[in-house]
């Protein structure tokens, strides 16, 4: 199952998996099984045709979480879950909570149109991507203080993570109808859900993604006040974090915020994390 989860993550989430070949066999092992559960929800919006029939899937796949909390626990025949089973009996595995409310926060991407403002944009961000790192940071070392500076080192890392994906998948959102723009934002630059869909008013979406940038860049000065806080054991969980800078960069060079930004290539992300995993530079 780790192989197949293994070319899973490169295809879907090279950067996670790349950080995670960091851990040792049996740490790297948990890791892709909590990130094969998490990329199986959050392609289930993309994958619908409609609403309901995402309400439907994400459903099922709250009470299979449910199931693996049972006594004795009630694993569902489905791969992901199986070897989610695995990792919840494991130091440091995420419990029945941490689990649901992943799985809850993908309803969000069922709807239509922006966010309704900034805040339900963080919200989104801490549900979405700091929570599946703080699960991860768990399973790297299970005696880490989440409530205290390690945990702040988490968050940041984490919210620099998932605001760089905002900006990242911003063409691919705009144009299913799903702008990571606040509508106090596309309403400050005169923009309507069509122009976004349409690929119109390039430089009024650039203007109003300046909000999401400079969520991105707090989040990257809170890492870089409180990352020393974090033991090296956890890079495999968080060090992908480190790789946000420089898509941001690329980013805020894009002059049309409609055409798909540049990946970095594969050697420069590898030999990112290589230089970060030696000098703790995440």
């Amino acid at each position: 199952m780790t192989t197949e989860f293994d070319a899973t993550l490169a295809k879907d989430d090279p950067d996670r998996r790349l950080a995670a070949l960091f851990a040792e066999p049996v740490i790297r092992r948990r890791l892709f099984a909590l990130y094969a559960f998490y990329h199986e929800i959050a392609r289930i919006p993309d994958k619908v045709s409609e609403p309901v029939i995402g309400e439907m899937r994400l459903a099922w796949a709250r009470d299979a979480v449910e199931d693996l909390f049972q006594t004795p626990p009630n694993v569902r025949r489905h791969d992901v879950y199986e070897a989610l089973a695995d990792v919840c009996c494991e130091p440091g595995g995420p419990d029945r909570d941490t689990l649901i409310a992943l799985v809850e926060a993908r309803n969000a991407d069922l709807g239509q149109g922006p966010f309704p403002t900034t805040q339900d944009r963080r919200d989104y961000v801490d549900r979405t991507a700091v929570a599946v790192m703080r699960a991860a940071a768990r399973l790297t070392d299970p005696e880490l203080d989440l409530d205290g500076e390690a945990g702040a080192a988490v968050a940041a890392a984490g919210r620099l993570w998932g605001f760089t994906g905002l900006v990242r998948a911003f063409p691919a959102l705009a144009a299913e109808g799903r702008p990571p723009l606040a509508a106090e934002e596309m309403a400050a630059h005169g923009l309507a859900e069509i122009d976004l869909q349409r690929g119109r008013k390039a430089e009024a979406a650039r203007a109003a993604m300046a909000g999401l940038f400079a969520e991105a860049d707090a989040a990257q000065a809170e890492f870089a006040r409180t990352r020393a806080a974090l033991p090296a054991k956890v890079f495999p969980a968080v060090g992908y974090a480190g790789l946000a800078r420089g898509y941001l960069r690329a980013a805020k060079r894009a002059k049309d915020p409609y055409r798909e930004p540049a990946e970095r290539p594969l050697f420069t992300r590898q030999w990112r994390l290589v230089w970060g995993s030696l000098t703790g530079r995440i």
